[in-house]
């Protein structure tokens, strides 16, 4: 039965009625399904261990990666055998790269690209995590989109059920809003999902 997050949002479909708890001091659930947050890798192995520990005892499966190839420690070979080691096949975690320059916005193509994976994970089903290096711009900007088009919610209520959802991150009080700047929030309101339907 769906459940309403905040009230005066529209409905939007739960898996459950139990709340679940973030995963990551630096990360909201964003739907039932899709975990926005922080880049999950670190430098420290044993960081990253744990992170991703986390992440995937919280469900989640489908990782969308929004920074470019050289920006980070790349994490996806320790994520499968984080895998292993809880006894989950690897081949059950997917991960993808969906490139987008920091503090900036998508081109329309990427945007496509990345808001067509989060539905393919939405419609198997699977628990999905979209970051960038902080979990700020970027990957505001892209859930804000796919709230949209996904659950039919204005620019303005997508925004809006970001910044409820962004107030219980830890790095709120440092980083007191996200998206991150005025281009990204400005792209999620013009976004028109009627114009980029599967």
């Amino acid at each position: 039965m769906p459940i309403a997050w905040q009230q005066g949002f529209r409905y939007l479909p739960a898996m459950n009625t139990t709340p679940t708890p973030r995963p990551l001091p630096n990360s909201y659930w964003a739907t039932p399904t899709l975990l926005a947050c922080e880049y999950p890798g670190a430098k420290l192995e044993a960081d990253a261990a744990r992170r991703l520990d986390a992440l995937l005892a919280a469900g989640i499966r489908d990782f969308y990666d929004l920074t470019e190839a050289d920006e980070l420690l790349p994490y996806e070979a320790q994520l499968r055998a984080r895998a292993a080691h809880l006894g989950i096949p690897p081949e059950a975690v997917r991960y993808r790269r969906f490139p987008i320059r920091d503090v900036s916005v998508p081109s329309p193509k990427r945007l496509e690209e990345v808001l067509h994976a989060l539905d393919d994970s939405a419609d198997a089903g699977r628990r999905a995590a979209v970051h960038c290096w902080g979990g700020i711009g970027r990957t505001g900007t892209v859930v804000g989109c796919h709230l949209m088009r996904r659950h039919g919610l204005s620019g303005d209520e997508a925004l809006a059920r970001i910044a409820e959802e962004w107030k219980g991150v830890e790095k709120a009080p440092r980083a007191p809003r996200s998206p991150e700047t005025d281009e990204q929030a400005a792209f999620v309101r013009s976004y028109q999902p009627a114009a980029h339907a599967r």
